[in-house]
C-alpha cells in the first residue's frame, strides 16, 4: 500500500474514534438536508426542471471553454480589470505577491477562496512578511487554529462552541463565554480593523459572465464586499472553468448554488462587480486584478473527465456523502474533500497522491442525486479509481482475489455455486439485528466502522422467479416534510399568482428584514421620525444627486434641514477608527421571489452606505418590483449591471452560522436592514 493510502487511512481511524467529530457531522448533514428539500420547494418549476437547465449551461461552457474565456477576458480588459493568466499554483503566488508587493501593503484581508487554498496563497504571503487575515468568520477561526477548511461552505464544521470559545479567549483576549453572539461580535470588532488598515483585498469568484465581463462573489456575512470596496485594490482569484455565458445563465445557476449550499433562495449579499472605481464614483477598488487559474483544468476539459469542472461548489455532495459524513474533511487531507474533492484532488494534484480517495465512497449515487448541476459522480469516480489502479497496482493478494473473481462472473455455475456458499458461510458469523458484525482476514476492514448485510439466502434470479417479497421492494420516493414551506405562488411565467408588492414584504420580513410603507409625499417625514425614535443623528447616505428618484432626494433633503449629519465614505488610508449610526441607500428595484434588494453603487451612490453601519436603511418606489431575476434581467437588470462598476443584491441582514450552524444575525454587515417602501 502507498503511503499516502496508509496516511489517510489512518486520519479516518482517528476521526471515526473522535466523538465530538461524529457529533458534529451528523448535526450538519441532518440539518443540511433539511434545508436544502426546503429550498427547492419553493422552485416552482421543480428542482429537476432547473437542474436540466443548470446542467445544460455548464456542459455548454466547459465544452467550449477555450472560447467562452477568451470573450470573458476580452469583456474585463475592456471594463478596466487587469488580466492575469497563472499556469500552476507557483504562477499564481507570484502574481499575487508582486501585486501586493509593489502597491506597498503589509496587511491583506481575504474572503473564503477555494482556488486561494487551492495555491496555498497564504503561506506565501506570510512567507514574505505580509499579515493575510481571514475575514470569513469559519475561515477565520480555523487560521487562528493553523488548521485547513474543514467543509468548503462551514471550514470550522468539525468544531464546538466550547473549542471556539476558549480559542477567542486565548488568541483575542475574550472573556470565555460560549455565547455565540458575543463570540460573534468579538470576531466583528477584531477583524473591522483589519479591513480599515488593508491595502489588498482577495477574494474567490463563484462565476464570471463570459458575455459582460461581470464578476459574480456570493456571501452572507458581508465580508466579500469589504475586501472588494474597502481596499484601494482588489485581486480576484477564478478558476478558468467558472464561467457562464450570460447574465440570463448566472440567474439560473444562482437560483440553485444558494439552495444547494445553505438552503437560502440567495445568499444575502451578490455582488455583481463589472468594474473598477470611476473617475467620480465615491467609493470602490481603484484597482481589479483577475487571476485565472488554469492547474490542469484546461486539460482536464478536453477529456473524458471533464464533468468534474461542471462542479459550482456548493457543498451539497460532501454534506450528503456517507464516508464525509463519518470522516469529515480533514481525513483526506487535500484542500478539496468529499466527492468532488475525490475528484478534483486526484486531477489537480496528481492520481499518485490523490487517487486513493476515489476508493473513498459507497458508489451510493447520493451525491449524484443531490448535485445541483447533475455532475455524474459514480461515472467519474469509477474511472478515476481505474487510472488510480493502472499506476499504484493493488497488492498480490488483491489483484489473484479479483482474478478469481473474474473468472467466477464469467462462468454461471461457478458464480451460484459461490453465492450460495457465501450465503452458508454468513450464517457462521456473528449477527446482530440482522446485519453481520465482523467479518474475518482482509474484509475486516469493511466491519472495523459499520456492519455487513449478509448475502441473501437466495440468488436474485431465483426470487425473481417465485416473484420479489415486499421486504425486498424499493423504498417508496423520498417527500418533503409536512412542516415545509409550500411551493413558491409566483409564477416564473407571469409573476401574477401573488400581488408583488405582497409577495416581497412577506419573503423580506422572513429574512429578518423590517418594512414601511408610507405614500410617497409622506414618506420623508416618516424616515426621519423613524430616526429620532432610534435617536440617530449622523449617518452616511447617498447624496442628493446620486438618484433619479425623486422621494429619496426629498429625504435627503429634509434629513438634512433637520440637523442630520451625513459623513464621508471611508478613505483609505486613514485611522483605524471608522464607526457609523446608520447608513441610507436607494434600491433601483426588488426581486419579489427571494426577497431582494438591488443596489447599484458608481458615482454618488455609496456602496458603503448599505455596508458599513450596524443599520441600514434603503428607500423603494414600490412600482419597481419584479417577480424574478430572471425577469429583471431580461428588461433593464442586465444593463443596469453592465453599466454600472458594482451592483450588489441584498437579501436581508447580514449573517453567520459558522459556530455550531447557530443562526447569528449581524457579522461584517447591518444587523438591521430597514426598507421605506412608497407607493
Amino acid at each position: 500500500m502507498d503511503e499516502p493510502c496508509k496516511a489517510f487511512k489512518q486520519r479516518v481511524k482517528a476521526a471515526i474514534a473522535n466523538p465530538t467529530l461524529q457529533i458534529a457531522l451528523d448535526g450538519n448533514a441532518e440539518r443540511r438536508k433539511a434545508v436544502r428539500l426546503a429550498s427547492y420547494q419553493s422552485l416552482p418549476e421543480g428542482f429537476e426542471a432547473v437542474r436540466a437547465q443548470a446542467r445544460a449551461i455548464r456542459q455548454e461552457t466547459i465544452q467550449h471553454l477555450d472560447p467562452y474565456l477568451a470573450q470573458f477576458c476580452e469583456r474585463l480588459q475592456a471594463n478596466g480589470m487587469i488580466v492575469h493568466h497563472a499556469a500552476d499554483a507557483h504562477a499564481a503566488q507570484r502574481i499575487v505577491l508582486e501585486i501586493v508587493q509593489a502597491h506597498g501593503a503589509r496587511t491583506v484581508v481575504k474572503s473564503k477562496t477555494m482556488v486561494g487554498e487551492e495555491v496555498h496563497i497564504n503561506r506565501a504571503l506570510e512567507e514574505a512578511g505580509i499579515n493575510a487575515v481571514e475575514t470569513d468568520l469559519g475561515e477565520y477561526i480555523v487560521q487562528l487554529r493553523h488548521e485547513p477548511p474543514a467543509h468548503i461552505i462551514t471550514p470550522a464544521v468539525h468544531l464546538r462552541r466550547e473549542d471556539v470559545a476558549q480559542l477567542f479567549h486565548e488568541e483575542l483576549g475574550m472573556p470565555y463565554t460560549t455565547d455565540v453572539k458575543v463570540m460573534t461580535d468579538t470576531a466583528r470588532r477584531v477583524l473591522r480593523s483589519a479591513f480599515l488598515k488593508a491595502g489588498v483585498g482577495i477574494t474567490g469568484v463563484n462565476l464570471g459572465v463570459a458575455q459582460s465581463g461581470t464578476l459574480v462573489l456570493c456571501s452572507n456575512e458581508g465580508n466579500a464586499r469589504m475586501c472588494t470596496t474597502l481596499p484601494p485594490v482588489h485581486i480576484a482569484l477564478m478558476g478558468v472553468e467558472r464561467l457562464v455565458p450570460t447574465l440570463a445563465d448566472m440567474a439560473v445557476i444562482l437560483r440553485l448554488l444558494s439552495r444547494s449550499a445553505t438552503g437560502q433562495k440567495l445568499t444575502n449579499y451578490v455582488s455583481l462587480i463589472q468594474s473598477p472605481r470611476k473617475k467620480g464614483d465615491e467609493d470602490g477598488a481603484i484597482e481589479r486584478h483577475v487571476i485565472l487559474l488554469d492547474n490542469g483544468r484546461l486539460r482536464i476539459a478536453q477529456g473524458e473527465m471533464n464533468g468534474m469542472l461542471q462542479c459550482i461548489r456548493c457543498g451539497a455532495c460532501l454534506n450528503i456523502c456517507p464516508v464525509f459524513r463519518e470522516i469529515g474533511g480533514h481525513a483526506y487531507g487535500s484542500v478539496y474533500p468529499g466527492p468532488i474533492g475525490a475528484l478534483v484532488s486526484s486531477a489537480f494534484f496528481g492520481i499518485g497522491e490523490y487517487g486513493h480517495l476515489a476508493k473513498a465512497s459507497s458508489l451510493c449515487g447520493a451525491c449524484a442525486e443531490v448535485c445541483p448541476v447533475g455532475v455524474d459522480f459514480p461515472t467519474l469516480l469509477l474511472r478515476t479509481r481505474d487510472e488510480y489502479i493502472q499506476q499504484a497496482p493493488l497488492p498480490l493478494i488483491w489483484r489473484m482475489g479479483m482474478k478469481v473473481y473474474g473468472w467466477m462472473a464469467a462462468r454461471s455455475w461457478a458464480f451460484h455455486l459461490a453465492e450460495k456458499m457465501g450465503a452458508w458461510g454468513m450464517r457462521l458469523l456473528p449477527h446482530y439485528q440482522g446485519w453481520v458484525k465482523w467479518l474475518p482476514s482482509l474484509a475486516s476492514a469493511w466491519t472495523a466502522s459499520r456492519d455487513f448485510p449478509p448475502f441473501a439466502g437466495k440468488p436474485f434470479h431465483e426470487r425473481m422467479k417465485s416473484g420479489i417479497s415486499a421486504k425486498y421492494l424499493p423504498p417508496k420516493p423520498l417527500k418533503l416534510a409536512d412542516n415545509m414551506p409550500p411551493s413558491d405562488p409566483i409564477s416564473v411565467q407571469t409573476g401574477t399568482a401573488q400581488p408583488l408588492l405582497e409577495r416581497f414584504t412577506q419573503e423580506w420580513q422572513n429574512l429578518g428584514g423590517e418594512f414601511f410603507s408610507a405614500p410617497s409625499q409622506a414618506l420623508p417625514e416618516v424616515v426621519l421620525a423613524w430616526l429620532k425614535e432610534q435617536g440617530i443623528q449622523e449617518m452616511l447616505a447617498w447624496r442628493e444627486e446620486a438618484s433619479e428618484d425623486t422621494v429619496l432626494r426629498e429625504t435627503l433633503l429634509l434629513l438634512k434641514r433637520a440637523g442630520v449629519t451625513l459623513r464621508e465614505p471611508f478613505r483609505h488610508p486613514a485611522g483605524e477608527e471608522y464607526t457609523l449610526d446608520a447608513g441610507l441607500s436607494g434600491a433601483t428595484c426588488a426581486l419579489a421571489d427571494s426577497g431582494t434588494l438591488v443596489v447599484p453603487g458608481g458615482g454618488e451612490r455609496i456602496l458603503q452606505a448599505s455596508l458599513m453601519a450596524p443599520i441600514h436603511l434603503a428607500v423603494l418606489n414600490a412600482e419597481h418590483i419584479h417577480a424574478t431575476m430572471s425577469e429583471w434581467l431580461s428588461g433593464e437588470g442586465s444593463e443596469l449591471v453592465i453599466n454600472n462598476p458594482n451592483t450588489v443584491l441584498i437579501s436581508g441582514p447580514s449573517r453567520t452560522a459558522d459556530i455550531e450552524m447557530t443562526l447569528t444575525i449581524g457579522m461584517h454587515g447591518p444587523e438591521r436592514v430597514v426598507i421605506f417602501c412608497y407607493t
